[in-house]
């Protein structure tokens, strides 16, 4: 039976989905900020053969690809990318805040009115990642008003005031979100800080067709990477040069000829 593979690892969790015909048949969530690795692969194939499927059955695979955790979404983007040329099967990349945005009650949603929400998710101190949402009277699924930007604190509370907030940059900076918006504050939910099971089904169920392709999805990072903010002091102990790493890293970054000649075609 074709079988849609639904994965997300951007916050420190392992959730994986298994959708038949438009049905939830298996879904499952860990605790893993550190061993993801040794737990998804194996976790699927018990999975698998528990419900009797066989890799060749998945015929789709959605995957969260950001923003979020360097670490869990290279795990989850390998995981699918690895399955797709085994399989042949087509993959789509989901917004991980979007899914979190989703993953809001409906009954907290107004009916009469579209309900804006603002889920930010812990960047690293002091930043987190946001993007707004509005859901249409009647609906719980919820249509991004704008990009995935990195802010600080105080900019997560600019704009057009939100009527809910969530993510993990609200469990970790309420107390000063709470003073910034002072008593127009929206309502927080500190506690949701993963998606459901059911969200991440009805956003894949969702897609249009045309989101779904033969090509591996490329992760979608928004933090600046540890290792480039602190590659003087790292070139430094290699016996290098600040100038020189940086030299060396724009030439790592540059496009390969292959990639050049591809992209002109």
């Amino acid at each position: 039976m074709n079988t849609t593979l639904i994965m997300n690892a951007s916050e420190g969790r392992i959730q994986f989905v298994l959708e038949q015909e438009g049905s939830l048949a298996c879904a499952q969530e860990w605790s893993a900020p550190s061993k993801g690795t040794e737990l998804l692969t194996p976790a699927l194939a018990d999975a698998f053969q528990r419900l009797g499927i066989m890799p060749s059955d998945i015929s789709r695979i959605a995957c969260v690809a950001g923003p979020g955790s360097f670490t869990g979404l290279r795990l989850a983007l390998t995981t699918a990318a690895a399955f797709r040329r085994a399989t042949g099967a087509a993959v789509a990349p989901l917004n991980a805040l979007q899914v979190l945005a989703a993953s809001v009650p409906f009954g907290l949603l107004f009916p009469a009115r579209e309900t804006r929400i603002r889920v930010i998710t812990h960047a690293r101190r002091g930043l987190v990642h946001g993007q707004d949402f509005l859901c249409a009277p009647g609906s719980a699924l919820p249509s991004p008003v704008d990009e995935p930007v990195m802010w600080e604190i105080p900019a997560a509370c600019g704009g057009e005031r939100p009527d809910i907030m969530l993510g993990s940059g609200i469990a970790r900076n309420l107390p000063q979100l709470q003073e910034l918006f002072g008593d127009s504050a929206p309502l927080f939910l500190p506690a949701l800080t993963h998606p459901t099971a059911q969200a991440l089904l009805d956003l894949t169920l969702s897609l249009p067709d045309g989101a779904w392709g033969h090509k591996d999805l490329d992760p979608l990072y928004l933090r600046p990477c540890d290792a480039v903010d602190n590659l003087a002091s790292i070139a430094a102990k290699r016996g290098q040069t600040p100038e020189e790493a940086y030299a060396q890293l724009d030439k790592l970054l540059l496009p390969s000829a292959e990639e050049v000649v591809r992209g002109s075609r």
